[in-house]
């Protein structure tokens, strides 16, 4: 049965399994856990940001958009950090006390605000970064001469999104009821597993896309690597394959990490009513997907941008060591058949 916001509202004790399970050792676990994904994620970002300013291999729209979605991940960690400490604390203080340990929703206005719209504009780096090599495979020349207005019309669509999700979400809703931390929606919130749908959606349809514009990209790089004999041409089409590869990479695994939020919240929060309180608070906590993928992002880029710099010097070395012309180079295979 649907409850009113007062009926809600006079709910201020923490039912038995949910007591136990934030005062649990598990949720201790969790927590030092959590913050270790955050440092962790905040090491690795100082890293990926210096990257991208000083040894990008991306083109400028990629970059920038990078560049933004790394900082925007840097305050959803540190408000999951707040959010966190906050809950340990409490659990901590009141203990042995029910009645104190859960936060009512108005305490968490400020978290809900930059919490979702950081977490929703981290879902949506997938559909820009899409739409990125989308433009960059299927119009090359417009978007080289576009690049930075490009990367800014896809930022700011992005922050439409997440703007708009969020109000979808929570607007005109009341911060009726209490929560065992501010990571969870108000009670009332009617559109959050909606929400979660679309977002699901969204996700696996870009990964479709970017896929065959790999696939694509691949198949073009080996083509021209077989058929031409210019060193530029044939060296463009490696740094594309390359970039795209990278850019999938960062995609696939955007996609596996939200996806434990989006898909993973949303089928457990159907089973709610039959799993027991204390298991279900207790599996919750370790499903933030955005907090992962905000750790899986700057390592990608760091270590994607590491490998592409040892493979493209390996890749210079071998496409300058071949003959540039068709008489040369055949002379060149004829010699090389030969040892």
């Amino acid at each position: 049965m649907n409850k009113t916001a007062e009926q809600l509202d006079k709910e201020i004790c923490a039912p038995d399994g949910l007591h136990k399970a934030l005062t649990s050792p598990i949720m201790k676990i969790n927590f030092i856990f959590i913050i270790s994904v955050i440092i962790t994620s905040y090491v690795f970002s100082y890293k990926a940001l210096r990257t991208l300013l000083k040894h990008n291999i991306f083109s400028n729209c990629t970059r920038i958009i990078l560049f933004v979605c790394s900082i925007n991940s840097i305050v959803h960690q540190t408000t999951m950090m707040e959010i966190r400490v906050r809950q340990i604390f409490r659990s901590i203080v009141w203990d042995q006390d029910p009645c104190h340990i859960l936060f009512h929703s108005s305490e968490c206005v400020l978290d809900l605000y930059f919490y979702y719209i950081t977490n929703y504009f981290s879902t949506y780096s997938v559909f820009s970064l899409t739409l990125d090599i989308f433009i960059s495979y299927k119009f090359p020349v417009f978007y080289l001469s576009n690049e930075y207005t490009i990367s800014i019309i896809l930022l700011v669509i992005q922050f439409i999104l997440a703007v708009g999700t969020h109000l979808f979400g929570f607007l005109g809703v009341p911060l009726a009821g209490y929560v065992p931390m501010c990571t969870y929606p108000p009670k009332l919130t009617s559109n959050f597993d909606l929400i979660n749908e679309f977002r699901t959606f969204v996700m696996v349809l870009c990964i479709g896309i970017t896929l065959v514009i790999l696939y694509f990209s691949v198949k073009t790089e080996r083509i021209i690597h077989q058929r031409s004999y210019d060193t530029r041409a044939r060296y463009t089409a490696f740094e594309n394959m390359t970039t795209s590869k990278s850019v999938c990479i960062l995609i696939v695994i955007q996609f596996l990490c939200i996806m434990i939020s989006s898909f993973g919240v949303t089928i457990i929060r159907k089973f709610e009513v039959i799993i027991p309180q204390e298991i279900y608070h207790t599996i919750v906590p370790f499903l933030p997907g955005v907090t992962y993928a905000n750790l899986c992002l700057p390592v990608v880029i760091y270590y994607r941008t590491i490998q592409a710099i040892r493979r493209r010097k390996t890749r210079i070395v071998t496409i300058t060591s071949a003959p540039a012309d068709v008489e040369s180079h055949i002379k060149w295979l004829n010699e090389t058949w030969r040892m």
